[in-house]
């Protein structure tokens, strides 16, 4: 006779707990009214339905990240473009002739200096500010980046920091290939 495909095959399973933790459980069991194996099962399934909402929540909060990133980048576009088409209505119209384009250009330049801040990129190196601290520990380089966040590479493993909490040492280094 075949069993049906339906039908689900279970597994036995031999796990040592602590006396503190069995006696939690025969607790539980008293109250609930299950068995050991049903609250067992229910612990795990809770356990495993959180690891996949959690996995959800960080897929989630990665694409509104890199949604408000790319939003402000358009933003901070529209506010350039419209202070340099603000300061090119200012300029007197007679002063547009060729021979005095470049010296107009030299002023426009100083009036709407260029930026001297860079976004943080991938190798550069940083200090991280410590918690509860004024101090900053040792550089650190960057592994990953985006809108607010940093990841470093530290002794310990890789750690994400608020980008406020970095202080910027150096840009990454070109290697030659």
């Amino acid at each position: 006779m075949q069993r049906p495909e339906s039908q689900s095959i279970n597994h036995l399973l031999t796990v040592e707990i602590s006396s503190q933790l069995y006696a939690a459980l025969l607790e539980k069991v008293k109250i609930t009214g299950k068995t050991e194996t049903e609250l067992v099962i229910q612990g795990l399934q809770q356990i495993l339905d959180e690891t996949c909402v959690q996995k959800a929540e960080k897929d989630r909060f990665i694409a509104l990240e890199t949604a408000l990133e790319s939003k402000l980048k358009q933003y901070v576009e529209t506010l350039i473009k419209d202070r340099i088409s603000e300061l090119g209505t200012q300029l007197p119209k007679s002063n547009l002739d060729s021979n005095l384009e470049t010296s107009d250009r030299k002023s426009f330049e100083r009036v709407l200096p260029l930026p001297t801040i860079r976004s943080l990129q991938v190798g550069d190196r940083v200090l991280v500010l410590e918690p509860e601290s004024r101090y900053y520990m040792a550089k650190l380089i960057v592994i990953k980046t985006s809108l607010i966040r940093a990841t470093v590479e530290t002794d310990t493993g890789e750690q994400t920091f608020l980008k406020r909490d970095l202080r910027f040492v150096e840009g990454k280094t070109s290697s030659p290939d």
